[in-house]
This record gives C-alpha cells, sequence and structure tokens, in this order.
C-alpha cells in the first residue's frame, strides 16, 4: 500500500542525466540526513538547494559536512519561490507529506520528486536483503551483517557475494557506494517505515524481506495502525517473487493483514518465534534472541550451515545505544538503551533482565500511552527515576497504578546527570541501572546518540 500523495509513476532520471539539473532537497535533518543524496547530487552534476525549517544553528552540523560545496541553503520555512525552475525535488523521510503545504504545492505544481531511498534502490545493481520492522532493525541488520562477513565462504547459492554493504536507516546512505556496488555485489538495506511509504513508486522489492516485528508505532503519522502496517509491508513483493519473507513476532492484527494479503500461505514465507532456537548471546534479552532467529532464517535461505551461523551469533556484540553493557562497579550492572525512544522499546529492553532494575525514563514525550510500560514497570523495578520534560508524565502513570500490586520507588530529576546520581543512590548490588528512556531525545540532546555518550560519560565518571 502506498500512501497517496500524488502521482505514482514517475522514475528519476538516470545517472547520465542529473547533470544540470535543478534539485531541491527538502530537510537537511539534524541527523544529516540530507547531507549524503546532496553530496551524490552534486558529483552527478547537478545544481542543488536545500530547504530546511529548522534553523541554521540547530542544522551547523550538518551544513559543517556540506561546507565545501556551493549550495544554495534555505532555512526557518520551505518557502514557495523556491520552487521557481526546479526540476526534481527529493524529500527527507522525516517530512510528513500529507501535512505539508509545501509538498502538497510540488504536487500541485507536478514538480517531478523522490526519496534518497528511491534513488539508490532504482539504480542498485545488487541484490538486496531488506529488513524492516518496529523495533530491532538496527540490531538485526549488524548481526546479519557480521555473520555473513564470516561466513562468506559458507554461502552456497545465487546469493553469494563479492562484497558486502550495509547502509539505510541504520546511518549510512549508500549513494556513496554506487559506483563501487555491482551484481556480484549483497546489500544488506535497513528500511523504516518512511523510506517504505514511496518504494511503490518505482516497483521495487528486496531479493529477500525481513520484518522483526509489527506493533503500533508512529501513529502521529498515520491514520491506523493498519495503514502503518500497510506501508510495512510495501518491502514484500505482490507477485511473491521474492527468495524469501522472514517474519518475527507481529501484533494479531498486522498477522490477519499478512494472512489477507496471502503472505502467509506462500512457499517462501518463514515465521520465526522467540522459541525458534536458544542463543548463548552476548546481548541480553527476548527480543535479541527473536531478532537472532530472524538472522538465522536469512542465513538458512542463503545455503549457509546453521552450526556456523549460530556461532557467528553467539559470537555478535550488540551496538552502542541498544542493550549497550557499559560497566560493572559495585555489584551493580549500568546498561544504555538510549535507542529506547518510545515506551514500548523500554518495555522490551525491562523483559531482557531477570534481576531487579533501576530504571532511568524521561525525554521529549510524544502521544504514547503509558499503561503497558506502567504495569511492565511496576512488576520488574526496584526504583525509577524520571528526567525531562516527559519525566512527570512517566511518574504519573506509575502513581495511577493500583496500591494493591505494590510500587517501584519514583524519583525525579531534571536532567541526565542527575538521574544518574540519584540511580547510584538507588541501585544495590545485584541490581540493573537501565537507562532506556521511552522518549525521544530532543529536549535536551540532538539525538539518542548523544544522550546515549552523556549517560556513559556520566557512568564513567
Amino acid at each position: 500500500m502506498a500512501i497517496e500523495v500524488g502521482d505514482t509513476t514517475y522514475r528519476t532520471p538516470s545517472n547520465e542525466s542529473l547533470g544540470g539539473l535543478n534539485v531541491l532537497v527538502m530537510g537537511l535533518g539534524r541527523f544529516g540526513g540530507g547531507v549524503a543524496v546532496t553530496r551524490w547530487l552534486i558529483a552527478k552534476g547537478a545544481e542543488v538547494a536545500v530547504t530546511d525549517q529548522a534553523s541554521p544553528e540547530s542544522l551547523s552540523g550538518s551544513i559543517a559536512q556540506l561546507s565545501e560545496f556551493d549550495v544554495d541553503f534555505r532555512f526557518g520555512a520551505h518557502e514557495p519561490s523556491l520552487l521557481a525552475g526546479i526540476d526534481l525535488v527529493v524529500v527527507n523521510p522525516a517530512v510528513q507529506k500529507r501535512r505539508s503545504d509545501f509538498f502538497k504545492l510540488i504536487v500541485e505544481r507536478a514538480i517531478p520528486w523522490t526519496t534518497e531511498t528511491n534513488l539508490f534502490c532504482e539504480r542498485c545493481p545488487a541484490d538486496v536483503i531488506g529488513v524492516t520492522g518496529s523495533f530491532g532493525k538496527s540490531t538485526t541488520c549488524a548481526m546479519l551483517e557480521e555473520v555473513l562477513r564470516s561466513g562468506k565462504g559458507e554461502m552456497a547459492n545465487s546469493l553469494s557475494f563479492r562484497n558486502l554493504y550495509l547502509g539505510g536507516n541504520i546511518g549510512k546512505s549508500l549513494l556513496p557506494d554506487l559506483a563501487q556496488i555491482g551484481p556480484n555485489d549483497l546489500v544488506i538495506l535497513e528500511l523504516s517505515n518512511a523510506q517504505l511509504e514511496d518504494v511503490p513508486r518505482i516497483k521495487w522489492h528486496p531479493n529477500v524481506a525481513v520484518i522483526t516485528n509489527l506493533y503500533p508505532q508512529h501513529l502521529d503519522r498515520y491514520e491506523s495502525f493498519a495503514e502503518y502496517v500497510a506501508v510495512k509491508l510495501n518491502i514484500v513483493d505482490p507477485a511473491g517473487s521474492q527468495k524469501a519473507v522472514v517474519v518475527g513476532d507481529v501484533d494479531d492484527r498486522a498477522l490477519s493483514m499478512l494472512e489477507e494479503c496471502g503472505i502467509t500461505a506462500r512457499e517462501n514465507f518463514r515465521r520465526v518465534g522467540f522459541s525458534d532456537v536458544a542463543f548463548q548471546m552476548r546481548v541480553p534479552g527476548e527480543h535479541n534472541q527473536q531478532n537472532a532467529s530472524c538472522v538465522k532464517a536469512v542465513c538458512q535461505e542463503l545455503g549457509m550451515k546453521e552450526e556456523f551461523v549460530r556461532a557467528a551469533i553467539e559470537e555478535f556484540g550488540g551496538l552502542p545505544h541498544r542493550l549497550q553493557f557499559v560497566k560493572e562497579s559495585d555489584g551493580v550492572e549500568y546498561y544504555n538503551d538510549s535507542k529506547s525512544t518510545a515506551p514500548e522499546a523500554t518495555v522490551r529492553a525491562m523483559k531482557s533482565f531477570d534481576r531487579p532494575i533501576v530504571l532511568l525514563v524521561g525525554g521529549k514525550m510524544r502521544d504514547d500511552s503509558l499503561t503497558h510500560w506502567a504495569n511492565v514497570a511496576a512488576e520488574r523495578c526496584r526504583a525509577i527515576v524520571c528526567f525531562g520534560e516527559a519525566g512527570s508524565f512517566f511518574a504519573k502513570a506509575i502513581e495511577e497504578i493500583d496500591e494493591s500490586r505494590g510500587k517501584p520507588m519514583v524519583r525525579e530529576a531534571s536532567t541526565v546527570e542527575k538521574a544518574v546520581a540519584e540511580a547510584r543512590s538507588c541501585a544495590t548490588r545485584g541490581d540493573v541501572v537501565l537507562f532506556s528512556p521511552g522518549a525521544q531525545s530532543f529536549d535536551a540532546f540532538v539525538n539518542f546518540e548523544a544522550r546515549g555518550r552523556s549517560f556513559v560519560d556520566f557512568v564513567s565518571d
């Protein structure tokens, strides 16, 4: 299903015909999401302008990465006058196209538009393993990359590869690598819901599709959970031509949609569950067992022996800011899970431990329900330290729990530094101090990575 936001037939120009085009990049982003595509367009000979509604001060890091180029920057607003003479617009995935008057104007004026993901996918000559899901996408991609690199000689079918590339939503654009990527290579591409919205426009699907899980997320962007799931299912070829479709743990409503689409009845469909196989992993958590099961299923489709895959998975050390072990001090273990930007992600993190937890939560709140989070936190936490703009919301959710169930101690702190100090005072030998904010970082940090580094620094002092 595509989100209806204009024509769905436009195909961007070939590599050779970008020279001389006037291209507008809509959204530079604090994460630098527009940097790579701007560089790539300039290298192809396009004249590039960049517009972003944020201030230049908040985008200074991204701007600095383009300082060597002659780029026309416009900040603070998307001015309609910018569209004069534009041949192509590249829309950042963070743009909510339905709600953008500027984007509506692009469509009304019939100006061709595309996305960085589509620019890459329609040009990529290599086979692609596409990975999406509500949680665990990056960890699954990184684990898959490590297993495939270590077992390159173990693969026994047509998806064996010369070189392996990892990119997409995990934080690395692969547009700069297009010149080197060949038909004998293999690409692992992490795809967010926003990146998948527009792939129907180019009629593209990865050779292997992985959906780690599907649960309500990003409902501020979509009209319903069903629409969110439908966007995620853009990773699956309706014609069923993919080598495999691997699906992990999904909400019952999402499973019904998979069944209605006929995906579960296909010969290439692989469903993996939490109990499929138990790995002795270095990264904790039932959800990481699920991620590993998805990786195992993919690798088996690629012809790798199960015993090799298992050994490689169990060596995987995890990614920063995703249940990252920081240190042990006085019998207390500290974990950095700053990537948790939603309450359900924190629920998964809490369920990763069978010891008492001192939990740090807070940040910039979205319109997320805290009921499930509060119930799980009451069962698993000795204490909860709430910080930032969202701290009071988390504290209130615990306060509203039925008194008869018992409640963890709740403390509030204005900053991460003060929250760490409070957590230290609450923790006792055998506890886990878990920094899993359950909210976005933008109240105090440019992104979750900066927030996680801050936590690690304070813990390490």
